[in-house]
């Protein structure tokens, strides 16, 4: 039998190289038995640019308070406690992704429990997403209300990977993501097809820069494209496309067998312009064109610059209208002996329609 050794007895300039010494997870195990164990861990300012720890969710905010961790890169919700973890949860720092992946359908669950564990759920993606940028689904929500709260969410990326998630057209119209990946069987195309209309329409999701769909079927062409005006675009055609900043490519089907069969180009009604690229095996990638890179510019800023030019020209007219006035009454008044009871309105009616003319010609010109 060996006998304990008490570790934090001994004095602080010693016991501090003993934890130095420790591998990084021997260390967070080691914050964990206790307060004062967890402050003296806490004074070694431990860094690590990614760890990754798969644990329970009383466990967080202890271990990132002793790694100095200010954001978590990736929060997985893989089972849902029986207790009230939302307390623990709202102290979460920013979050890049959300991830709920674990299937209860596997469990033999009655349909009101079911519901319950739902419910709990979704408090705890209410508290999390409202810290986080992204969010994917990899869940078969029962109540359908429930995806769609999700959907509405202002983030910057939504990706949906169950495939028995049902999309509508009323789900694609809610949506305010600027990325929605949509990797799923149940999706209309003709509803596809709709919300491309709606979006040339501007009535749906102006925040969107990216739309991808994997139907994992041939998509009919002629049916997306209904009604859509789209012009097609050589495949060879060398063209990048930056969602969020960055490069997207065309990332292939889950078998790697899809490639890109046709790219069309739609025009929406104030100019702004978009790209459809279809793949062989069903994969339908939606790029939106940023609005620097649109030929057409809008009514706002036509009538800005055509105000701004007219002004400088009236200004400058003015100004040569004062100037020719002066010296025309000047003229006038040495050289033909110029009455002060002599009528001028003709002269001054004169010359205004004359600067009027100038104004009027400086303008379109």
């Amino acid at each position: 039998m060996t006998t304990a050794f008490p570790l934090l007895r001994l004095p602080y300039l010693v016991l501090m190289p003993v934890l130095e010494q420790m591998k990084f997870l021997d260390r967070i195990a080691l914050s964990l038995l206790s307060k004062r164990a967890r402050m003296y861990v806490k004074l070694l300012k431990m860094k690590n640019e990614y760890v990754n720890l798969k644990l329970n969710v009383d466990y967080i905010l202890s271990i990132m308070d002793v790694i100095h961790c200010k954001s978590i890169n990736r929060f997985v919700v893989s089972e849902i406690s029986e207790h009230d973890c939302i307390p623990i949860v709202a102290k979460l720092p920013k979050i890049d992704e959300v991830v709920v992946e674990y299937d209860w359908s596997f469990n033999v669950l009655t349909d009101k429990a079911l519901f319950q564990k739902e419910k709990r759920l979704l408090k705890v993606l209410r508290t999390v997403l409202s810290v986080s940028s992204a969010v994917t689904i990899s869940y078969r929500f029962q109540n359908h209300n429930h995806l769609r709260e999700i959907l509405k969410g202002k983030f910057d990326a939504v990706i949906l990977k169950w495939p028995d998630n049902w999309i509508t057209l009323n789900d694609l119209w809610i949506t305010n993501a600027k990325v929605l990946e949509i990797h799923t069987v149940k999706l209309d195309v003709r509803d596809l097809n709709r919300y491309f209309k709606l979006w040339m329409k501007n009535i749906c999701n102006d925040r969107l820069e990216y739309l991808e769909v994997r139907i994992y079927d041939k998509t009919s062409v002629d049916l997306l494209l209904d009604g859509l005006n789209a012009v097609l675009v050589p495949i060879e055609t060398q063209r990048e496309f930056r969602v969020l900043g960055n490069v997207k490519r065309f990332v292939p089907g889950r078998f790697g067998t899809d490639r890109i069969a046709f790219e069309f180009d739609i025009t929406r009604a104030d100019g702004r312009q978009a790209t459809i690229r279809i793949g062989t095996w069903g994969t339908v990638c939606f790029y939106v064109w940023p609005e620097s890179t649109n030929p057409v510019p809008n009514q706002s800023s036509l009538i800005s610059t055509f105000y701004n030019s007219c002004f400088h020209h009236f200004e400058r007219l003015f100004l040569r209208f004062l100037l020719a006035c002066e010296s025309f009454f000047f003229f006038f008044s040495t050289n033909f002996n110029w009455n002060r009871d002599y009528d001028v309105h003709p002269i001054c009616f004169y010359f205004l329609a004359v600067l009027l003319a100038c104004w009027f010609l400086n303008s379109l010109f």
